[in-house]
């Protein structure tokens, strides 16, 4: 197809055709300037479409689930043989929860996948590229952890947000050279058990891993119900591990010189059995890591309201406490020489204070965050101003993990007023509308009826005495500013007390509100405008 030269001030052409599940397509351009003079062709690139039929089932642990409780990673297996020659192959996979995939002991997802949304309105899938890690015999394996789904959330670590239960879907399609496909997908054959090396995994508070132990995968995992939740293929740019930092040691602590939000890597030596505990953070003081600007307590028991209202009224919890988030790394020695990187956790950090005595031969640490492409850069002749933008460009870094975040360390939160006045920035340095767009889709996944957006998104567990904000100027706003950023000019306009059906058949990715003549001031109509269903 070719679109012939179309005279737009937008850069893009509609393709007129219908797609299909799993199809390819190859597209390049090319640009006229302003004389009329026509450029080279771009280089070819290409997006492949995903699926909206599965065949695999959702499955889970072959346990019974206390909610009070925390439990261990949860370990599939699956075993296949490939004997033609192999075309190509994808691997479709997400979970409620969080998510590691390796095939024959190769990882292939990204870190922390499938990443956030609120799953009770949807749940993003990532396809992954199988064909050159495919043999004769293959074994394929996923890890699930708590994450988001069912692990401590905002301030004061809130569990079960979303549920109680986590649970994988996966659908290994392999395409051969003769046109036949064969379909690998989650279902009670899956080998499953929970009793691997990692034996806590919490996305804040940490991991404990035992080093001496495997998986045995003696048992079978469970179809359950899927989720009522559709699911939709990621639009986001990938999670990725980025700059790495090496540590300097001084007593207990190692310094790596820079603030970031990410985990760790290490190699440990001792004998099996012994332990060693590394608590990650942001400030030192007299030689001892200090949680203060990071922790609040929690009743070790779990929350419930009376507690949450005595927390809040008195600063004060009845009982047995425990602090959050922990930011901890436990491992239990195996004997040798251990290995160790985070898989289901991520910290903010710039420090790590050391308890025991087993060996550390290596210590690395790895910022993580949203791959998006940096592409403003900024010097001066003022070393203070350029430490200024480095710093800025590092918050940003550190926050910017699938959605927009407050801090990479206490509430993790997707606040709409912090995201929208941040945009600009964010705009300079990175190529930000992709990442910008599926935060969008997480804002309006939350709206209410009424037209209402809130002033935290995805949900996450947010506090109840903090709802009045929900469609308030300053947040809710979000709704309209993002969008008119994005795209860079208005596409539309409604004036307040238009009728609802009017806003909507308009079928404009957003809008600007218009007070009445005479009205009282643009954020009253901002905050009547929002009363609205924006339906796209």
């Amino acid at each position: 197809w070719d679109s012939g030269k179309v005279e737009s001030s937008a850069m893009h052409a509609d393709y007129p055709l219908p797609l299909a599940d799993r199809e390819r397509v190859t597209w390049k351009v090319r640009l006229w300037d302003e004389n009329d003079v026509p450029g080279e062709w771009s280089e070819a690139a290409f997006f492949e479409m995903g699926i909206t039929k599965w065949d695999a089932s959702w499955i889970t642990g072959h346990y019974s689930v206390n909610k009070k409780q925390r439990y261990p990673v949860d370990c599939f297996r699956k075993e296949l043989a490939v004997e033609k020659p192999v075309r190509r192959a994808r691997l479709y996979i997400t979970a409620c929860g969080i998510y590691s995939a390796e095939l024959n002991g190769v990882r292939v997802s990204m870190p922390l996948a499938p990443g956030i949304t609120d799953y009770r309105k949807r749940v993003q899938y990532q396809t992954y590229d199988m064909t050159a890690l495919l043999k004769e015999n293959n074994i394929l394996t996923a890890e699930l952890a708590d994450g988001w789904y069912r692990g401590s959330s905002a301030a004061y670590g809130v569990v079960n947000v979303y549920g109680t239960q986590t649970s994988v879907i996966a659908q290994l399609e392999v395409t051969c050279e003769d046109g036949k496909t064969e379909i690998v997908s989650t279902d009670s054959t899956w080998a499953w058990s929970n009793d691997g090396p990692i034996r806590f995994a919490d996305l804040k508070d940490g991991e404990i891993y035992n080093a001496a132990m495997e998986p045995s995968y003696s048992g079978k995992a469970v179809e359950i119900a899927a989720p009522a939740a559709p699911l939709v293929a990621s639009d986001n740019v990938p999670v990725t591990e980025h700059e790495r930092f090496t540590a300097t040691k001084s007593g207990n602590i190692l310094d790596f010189g820079q603030n970031i939000a990410g985990y760790m890597e290490l190699t440990v030596k001792g004998r099996k059995g012994q332990r060693v505990k590394l608590t990650l953070g942001e400030i030192v003081k007299n030689g001892r890591l200090d949680m203060s600007n990071i922790q609040t307590s929690r009743p070790a028991k779990g929350w419930n309201q009376m507690s949450l209202l005595k927390k809040l009224m008195t600063d004060g919890i009845s009982g047995e406490n425990a602090p959050t988030p922990r930011q901890e790394i436990v491992i239990y020695c195996s004997g040798g020489v251990d290995r160790y990187k985070t898989s289901f956790a991520v910290f903010g950090f710039r420090y790590a204070e050391i308890e025991g005595d087993a060996e550390i031969l290596g210590a690395e640490a790895i910022a993580v965050y949203s791959d998006m492409e940096e592409t403003g850069s900024f010097t001066s002749s003022n070393e203070l101003v350029n430490r200024l933008v480095e710093n800025t460009r590092w918050s940003m870094k550190s926050n910017f993990l699938d959605i927009p975040t407050d801090c990479p360390t206490r509430e993790r939160l997707g606040w709409t007023g912090d995201a929208q006045i941040f945009f600009d920035t964010a705009a300079y340095m990175f190529d930000y509308a992709p990442f910008a767009r599926k935060y969008l889709k997480d804002m309006y996944d939350w709206q209410k009826r009424s037209g209402r957006l809130p002033q935290i998104a995805p949900y996450g567990g947010v506090d109840f005495y903090m709802w009045t904000l929900n469609g308030s100027v300053g947040w809710s706003d979000a709704g309209i500013l993002i969008p008119k950023l994005v795209i860079g000019v208005p596409v539309g306009f409604v004036n307040v007390g238009e009728s609802k059906e009017r806003i909507i058949a308009s079928d404009v990715p957003y809008i600007v509100a218009r007070g009445r003549k005479g009205g009282s001031n643009v954020a009253a109509a901002i905050v009547n405008a929002l009363m609205y269903k924006i339906t796209r």
